[in-house]
């Protein structure tokens, strides 16, 4: 996702995209943003804690487990459709929002796992 808004174009994390657009490409990249947070919001959704014993101690820790198989063909399907509903763009920002959805929630749990985050929800703010 881009950084902010530069006078020349929009700058991206190491590429400027030159262009005398910009202000008309905000609100696609405000729409994908909002797409992202969106898809963060129906899979954390789907979250449920289990509590599971830290092993060789005497402690508990809590993990988040999906309720449902947010892999399958037919969940990632139904969210599409949900997102295409009321989308002014092309499909491939939807599809690139889950995308980046999935890829944070998963990076998410890496770290929540390792300690690294806290148990809050993920969301995407950059722009």
């Amino acid at each position: 996702m881009c950084a902010h808004k530069g006078s020349q174009g929009v700058q991206c994390a190491e590429n400027s995209l030159k262009h005398e657009r910009g202000e008309e490409l905000l609100p696609l990249l405000l729409a994908h943003r909002d797409a992202v947070n969106r898809v963060l919001e129906e899979l954390w959704n789907n979250i449920e804690w289990e509590k599971e014993k830290v092993k060789g101690k005497k402690q508990w820790r809590l993990l988040p487990k999906y309720k449902v198989d947010v892999k399958s063909k037919e969940y990632k399907k139904k969210l599409r459709e949900s997102l295409l509903e009321d989308w002014d763009y092309a499909a491939h920002w939807v599809d690139s929002a889950i995308k980046t959805a999935y890829s944070i929630l998963k990076s998410w749990r890496k770290n929540y796992v390792k300690g690294e985050r806290g148990g809050g929800p993920p969301q995407e703010d950059s722009l």
